[in-house]
């Protein structure tokens, strides 16, 4: 078990000032295997380049800190096996600042040697930034962004690595049915976008499994309506309930649920797994299940094997961040090395990741991206146990994301 994550935020709202970029790149040889057109090959001297980009100050530089130490262990993994052109990792400093943040990317988009962009932790951040990489032709590979509105007509360039906000919540919806074999649902959401996104999405999937979904309850998150909320799902008695809301107002829901001493399954996406939910929720958080990119505390070799290594590494535990850049950096040097340099050739080659066929191998199992601009990939469930998420019984079930899109 481990301490309860920081999950992955809807959108980062605290802003910090923009700071120079500070670099350093690591320098590797790459054997590079040649498929198809090498247009941008046969002219190309010099280094091939991969942008990391994550914040070095302000409130998410841990978060930051940690995807940069996976992408550097993916990098270092890597030495042993490739030669010959040298590949360079730069990494650069974004905080949550939309205005530096552009400037940084403009900086990245004119350096033509650079073949591809790994990082960013913010949505917003996200967004302001896709417009430069996509006249500028690179492959962004983003690790960590949940929000579905960063993803709508963005699907040529963007390859997320995390599941959609909405696709977890049709996930729940599939597990607390085929996992728990729940049939009597309710949901309860605190009225933001991010709860309404979530409830629309669990509704939707609960109805095409044929699902009872006997309360739809939608309050603010004020102490007085979470009490009403919670009163009238006491009165429908439901086997599970399903907490869309942001991490404030889910505490509320679940002392409520708690106080009033409501038996079942209290189901909710990955922004509850984090420390500052069981904070305010203490004890009445005990059992919620939450939705989860990875289990890094399992048995399974390569969840165990990656934390050993990174552990002898770093001389730190990694979390799902670290995970996340691990793959991500996996991934861009998967493309490059089947590729050749080049943006164009790059692009060509990651667009192919496109089906089962042609899938990742990441750390939680394979993931590839459609054209719509969702990845397929599994998703899981973990238990709040004492302050810890451990996995759930059963950790997952079997989830095409094609399901929430039809």
């Amino acid at each position: 078990m481990r301490n309860v994550p920081s999950a992955m935020r809807y959108e980062f709202r605290r802003h910090v000032s923009f700071s120079v970029r500070t670099g350093f790149l690591l320098i590797l040889s790459a054997l590079l295997l040649c498929c198809g057109k090498q247009e941008d090959q046969s002219t190309w001297s010099g280094p091939a380049k991969i942008a990391v980009v994550v914040p070095h100050t302000g409130p998410l530089m841990g978060e930051g800190q940690m995807l940069q130490l996976g992408a550097q262990m993916a990098i270092k993994e890597a030495q042993g096996q490739l030669a010959e052109l040298k590949v360079e990792m730069v990494l650069y400093d974004s905080p949550c600042d939309s205005v530096g943040a552009i400037s940084v990317a403009e900086r990245i988009a004119a350096d033509t040697s650079v073949c591809a962009v790994v990082g960013y932790l913010c949505a917003e951040t996200l967004r302001a930034v896709l417009p430069i990489y996509r006249k500028a032709h690179l492959a962004l590979i983003n690790p960590t962004v949940s929000a579905e509105y960063i993803r709508r007509d963005e699907s040529r360039y963007l390859f997320p690595l995390l599941y959609g906000d909405g696709d977890q919540a049709a996930f729940l919806a599939v597990y607390a049915n085929k996992g728990l074999g729940l049939t009597r649902l309710a949901i309860i959401n605190d009225q933001s976008a991010y709860g309404k996104l979530l409830s629309a999405s669990f509704l939707a999937e609960a109805t095409r499994l044929g699902l009872a979904l006997v309360a739809n309850v939608s309050v603010n998150s004020s102490p007085e309506e979470a009490a009403r909320g919670v009163r009238l799902l006491k009165d429908a008695s439901p086997e599970g309930i399903f907490l869309a809301a942001h991490p404030k107002a889910a505490s509320m829901f679940l002392i409520e649920l708690h106080s009033h001493e409501m038996s079942g399954v209290v189901l909710g996406p990955d922004q509850l797994g984090e420390l500052e939910l069981y904070e305010m929720a203490g004890q009445a958080a005990e059992g919620l299940l939450v939705c989860q990119s990875i289990l890094l505390e399992t048995a399974e070799s390569k969840e165990s094997g990656f934390v050993h290594r990174f552990e002898l590494l770093h001389k730190r535990r990694p979390d799902w961040i670290a995970a996340a850049g691990y793959d991500g950096m996996r991934l861009a040097l998967k493309v490059l090395n089947r590729s050749g340099p080049g943006r164009t050739n790059l692009l060509r080659s990651i667009r192919a990741v496109s089906g089962p066929d042609t899938a990742f191998n990441g750390l939680s199992g394979p993931l590839f991206f459609r054209k719509d601009g969702t990845s397929q990939r599994p998703l899981f469930v973990a238990e709040v146990h004492q302050g810890w998420l451990r996995p759930a019984k059963p950790p997952t079930v079997e989830f095409p994301v094609s399901y929430s899109k039809q």
